[in-house]
């Protein structure tokens, strides 16, 4: 077996690795890792260019900040039963660097056959949409799982209410891979099967219950739309069919209605909330009427203000929460294990000054990717990716953690494979 397919299988199966669990996913983090050391020490190299320095500085302070807050509270703060967990996570959280040079290393050095990993990627997206409309019409997924929640289904992933997350990411490569790979001729049957599979998608994240991967799956196909001029001849008949079909399924069953209705008026309450407490904007709502997603930001924006500048380290947030000062009888006491949102849980976590070195890494990609997609080289290779990052780091909406390896992985993956090929494109062009 080739290098190029060793490295494929191993990139390709990362999908699988979330269904298996953090386990496998650290384990494939760790085969990547090793597959980039390997080929470093063959010789090959990588064009460093100037986004690699700046996460580079962004993992650096990510280690300055828990390291100063782990001395600040065990020497100065006296707090002599101090876990140190701070610290230590910081520094395991380093593998994320190393693993994006490993995937900078590959990709750049022309190691992926891509259509195995478009099939890979598609097809365990496939199978999950099927695997979760199956449990929701039978109760029962293809493995014979139940879901422990009333209003979610999560197929394989039982406890774990993240099948939507999941659909709505890898569910891109399943739409490029068929347009691009499959050899059909004949439009309207690929528009047909295409709608087929739009519909398969978008009603597997609707029965999932994850609501926020719903609104982040739309936002990515109406960023294909407007971003993609040669697919729109596509994506027109496939959003119009699949936004009615949308509709229709939502309003046929009681429970999904009252479900997804109540994310609207949700919404609204985070939005005045959040306004409320930074810019004085709005209005505060009562306790008893905040969703819990609420709560969380309320808590985040609180957490912050103790260490604005700096933050409070690495994963800190579960530790300063308790700390913070309630400024309304309808701030909630306990608090959760991050804020859920990315960009709270950086200000929280890092500070201003962390999220102020994140900004520009995120601007430049975004600005370097665009000028690439119009490369048509590079332009369908890079879509999916391009597209499911720019839903990634979407910054109006609730998340996981920044910092966990669900969320850690796809997003270097997905920054790593940006780079790379931006940074091989411009290599191309220095050579021509």
């Amino acid at each position: 077996m080739s290098k190029q397919n060793i490295l494929t299988i191993i990139i390709s199966l990362i999908p699988l690795s979330y269904i298996l669990g953090n386990f496998v996913l650290n384990l494939n983090i760790v085969l990547t890792i090793i597959a980039g050391i390997y080929l470093y020490y063959q010789g090959i190299r990588i064009r460093f260019i100037l986004l690699d320095k700046l996460i580079i500085i962004f993992f650096l302070y990510i280690i300055f900040t828990s390291s100063w807050n782990t001395i600040e509270s065990y020497y100065f703060g006296n707090i002599k039963d101090y876990d140190f967990s701070i610290i230590n996570k910081s520094i395991l959280f380093l593998r994320y660097l190393v693993f994006y040079f490993a995937l900078r290393l590959i990709i750049e050095n022309k190691l992926i056959n891509y259509k195995i990993l478009f099939y890979s990627f598609g097809i365990f997206s496939l199978f999950i949409s099927i695997d979760i409309i199956i449990q929701f019409f039978n109760g029962k997924d293809l493995f014979g799982l139940t879901s422990p929640y009333s209003s979610k289904t999560t197929g394989p992933f039982q406890t774990e209410a993240i099948a939507g997350g999941f659909i709505q990411k890898f569910s891109f490569f399943l739409f490029f891979g068929f347009m691009l790979l499959i050899p059909i001729k004949n439009q309207k049957i690929k528009i047909l099967l295409l709608t087929v599979l739009f519909f398969i998608t978008i009603l597997s994240i609707i029965f999932s219950g994850n609501r926020m991967s719903l609104v982040l799956f739309s936002l990515g196909i109406f960023l294909v739309f407007i971003g993609n001029k040669t697919l729109k001849k596509y994506i027109a008949h496939i959003l119009i069919s699949t936004i009615l079909i949308s509709i229709i399924t939502v309003n046929s069953n009681e429970k999904i209605k009252s479900y997804y209705y109540s994310f609207y008026s949700n919404s609204k309450d985070i939005f005045s909330v959040v306004s409320y407490r930074i810019l004085g904007f709005e209005k505060d709502i009562l306790y008893s009427s905040k969703h819990p997603y609420l709560h969380e930001f309320e808590s985040g924006i609180s957490t912050w203000k103790l260490n604005k500048y700096i933050g409070g380290g690495l994963k800190s947030f579960r530790y300063n929460c308790p700390k913070r000062k309630l400024v309304s009888i309808n701030e909630r006491t306990t608090c959760n294990m991050h804020p859920h949102n990315y960009y709270l849980e950086i200000l929280t976590d890092l500070g201003i000054v962390g999220f102020i070195l994140l900004i520009p890494i995120l601007i430049l990609s975004i600005k370097k990717s665009y000028n690439l997609i119009r490369n048509e080289k590079y332009k369908y290779i890079l879509s999916p990716f391009l597209y499911i990052y720019l839903v990634e780091i979407f910054p109006i909406r609730a998340s996981g953690s920044f910092f966990t390896t669900n969320n850690a992985i796809i997003i270097f993956f997905l920054l790593a494979t940006i780079v790379a090929l931006c940074s091989r494109a411009e290599k191309d062009t220095l050579s021509d």
